[in-house]
């Protein structure tokens, strides 16, 4: 009897075992589903209380102890809007260093992602910039192409913000080509307002209302009332851009209505800070002031600060109507700050004319003379920098036709091999046979040939390539500079360089060793390559120097490309290597001058610069 019971205890214990195990396999399925579901946005709650029953629904699904899903659901969680931006960005910090811990590249590169859209509406546009890239960089290892495109997606709605329109539009027509291969309809139908808005600052308002509609059609299609408040407040900007504010006005109210009944308190903050704009243009302070206070009020429920200079901005000007010119005039600093500090000229050059106006009124003449300058300077900056953008923009639309063309030749060329196979099916046995032999002596050859070029390429690679960072080596970047100093002065167009090498490098050596200093170059090389355009060239002249050729580009362009490097090279995470290793570079940059004789006289220029970099202090850069 005893016996009996032992045997039925274990079969109980079997089959509850085996009963839990699928039901823990049936939950993971469950949570598998409804995680592409919302990640794929095929689910689109009407209402932010839908959105946290979905997610609430999410987190129910995760298996006891699967530490996997956890991770994935708390990244999902991290893109919901935030009652605190701050607390936000804690767990987006949390979340990252715990995905890193657990070794899961997806889960780190959702984090990284979510934390630079914190930075970001916490009024950080460049510090989000490279956490952006981070989290691209991630996303490829990932290889997750959906979550690259929503990287790309991100990070060009700061370049636009920015103004750096083609730089904007190249990530999301690139990211518009990942989520059609992807199949990604709703993420690829979503983007068109990207690429609206982006060919809307770039002053394309055709080609951003052909875009708007679009989308439009296909947000009223599926109801979806976030994509139908963004077309209309967009087309209310195209409005107010072609200065019609009355019609522009008509589309902000629609889209506010929108976001009240079926958006979130910061959306519908959005909407009235886009409607004071317009009553601004109509004269409409009184009116003006109270929707710049509500939009105030909606984004501090959040804690967003990024939009704290536009709303400064707009309040200046409808207190300098209502005739209280000492407060505008504090206001218009306050957002000069705010706007300086984001890097954002396009608005900028919207403050200069209309402070200078109101110190006109008040006497002031000096003053407004010094703002008008200031805005003559930026108006003049933003042409050339407009032009530059085309130019990029151009530059990327001839290479997506070329990879288009080169695509459409080879669908040929293998439907043409197809055909040609099916003729030889047909032929007689022992032409077969013979052409198999023939096919196959090519194939020899070929593979003899195509070793033979491959080592020979090989070879040349080496022996123009840094072998510890894969850029040119200092005999190939003095080739290039050469060959790029005569093709300058032949078209008679710019050229700029720049120098820079790694602060304190010989501590990090002496402190961590030669394997540690070994990979903070290669890093820092990288970090490089991915703020370059295509059309740059970087080499590695030295130890820890570097020297970067920039084509086409002016002091200012220079000085941006070399900022942008810089930013990168300090969000480096260097922890793997030596727990609190921060690595900065000091950058010097010059252009091409008439003087110039050869390479030689722009690297001393720039070394000069370079040299001036480190005397103040390091991790910055000065132009010569």
């Amino acid at each position: 009897m005893p016996r009996y019971r032992a045997s039925l205890l274990a079969l109980t214990l079997a089959a509850l075992t085996a009963a839990s195990a699928h039901a823990q396999g049936s939950r993971a399925s469950a949570f598998d589903r409804l995680f592409e579901q919302l990640d794929s946005e095929r689910l689109n709650p009407a209402t932010p209380e839908a959105a946290k029953a979905e997610l609430a629904r999410l987190r129910a699904l995760v298996p006891p102890g699967d530490r996997r899903r956890e991770l994935l659901y708390q990244s999902t969680e991290c893109f919901q809007p935030p009652e605190d931006a701050n607390a936000s960005l804690v767990y987006a910090r949390q979340g990252l260093a715990a995905s890193k811990a657990f070794g899961d590249v997806e889960a780190q590169a959702r984090f990284q992602l979510c934390e630079a859209s914190v930075v970001d509406m916490l009024g950080e546009p460049q510090k989000a910039l490279g956490l952006y890239t981070q989290g691209i960089q991630l996303s490829r290892k990932s290889e997750r192409s959906a979550l690259v495109a929503d990287g790309l997606v991100l990070r060009g709605n700061v370049y636009s913000y920015l103004g750096r329109h083609a730089e904007a539009l190249t990530d999301f027509l690139a990211a518009q080509r990942l989520y059609d291969s992807s199949r990604q309809s709703e993420r690829a139908e979503g983007n068109l307002q990207n690429i609206a808005v982006a060919y809307r600052r770039m002053g394309e308002n055709e080609k951003a209302r052909d875009y708007l509609e679009r989308s439009r059609v296909i947000a009223q299609r599926h109801e979806d009332w976030a994509s139908l408040a963004v077309v209309a407040v967009q087309t209310g900007f195209l409005y107010e851009d072609i200065g019609q504010p009355a019609r522009a006005l008509q589309y902000y109210e629609q889209a506010l209505g929108i976001a009240r009944q079926r958006l979130t308190p910061a959306d519908v903050a959005g909407m009235q800070m886009a409607k004071a704009g317009a009553q601004v243009e109509l004269g409409r302070a009184a009116q003006a002031l109270e929707s710049v206070a509500a939009a105030r009020a909606g984004y501090a429920a959040v804690g967003d600060r990024s939009n704290e200079g536009m709303l400064s901005l707009l309040e200046a000007r409808a207190r300098g109507d209502l005739g209280e010119g000492a407060k505008a005039l504090e206001l218009f600093a306050q957002a000069e700050k705010a706007l300086q500090h984001d890097g954002n000229d396009r608005y900028l050059e919207r403050l200069y004319p209309e402070r200078a106006k109101l110190e006109e009124r008040l006497g002031q003449t000096a003053a407004a003379l010094a703002d008008y300058k200031r805005y003559l300077a930026l108006r003049e900056k933003r042409v050339a920098a407009r032009s530059e953008q085309r130019n990029l923009l151009l530059r990327e639309q001839t290479d997506a036709s070329r990879r288009d063309f080169e695509n459409q030749r080879l669908r040929a060329e293998k439907s043409l091999r197809d055909q040609e196979i099916q003729a030889l099916l047909k032929a007689r046995r022992w032409q077969r046979i013979a052409m198999s032999l023939g096919v196959a002596l090519a194939l020899v050859l070929g593979l003899l040939i195509s070793r033979q070029i491959v080592r020979t390429r090989r070879l040349r690679v080496l022996a123009l390539t840094d072998e510890l960072t894969g850029v040119a080596n200092r005999r190939r970047i003095e080739v290039l500079g050469e060959d790029a100093v005569r093709q300058a002065r032949a078209d008679e167009r710019a050229l700029s360089l720049i120098t820079f090498d790694i602060d304190g490098f010989k501590a990090i050596n002496d402190r961590h060793g030669h394997l540690a200093g070994d990979q903070v170059i290669a890093r820092v090389a990288a970090a490089c390559q991915q703020a370059l355009r295509q059309t740059d060239e970087i080499g590695r002249v030295g130890g820890e120097e570097f020297v970067v050729l920039l084509p086409d580009s002016g002091i200012d362009a220079a000085a941006q490309v070399g900022e942008r490097v810089r930013a990168g090279v300090e969000a480096l995470d260097f922890s793997d290597v030596a727990p609190g290793l921060r690595v900065t570079i000091s950058l010097g940059v010059t252009t091409l001058a008439a003087r110039d004789a050869d390479l030689a006289d722009l690297l001393k220029r720039a070394d000069g610069a370079l040299y001036q970099a480190k005397a103040a202090g390091r991790n910055c850069l000065r132009t010569a």
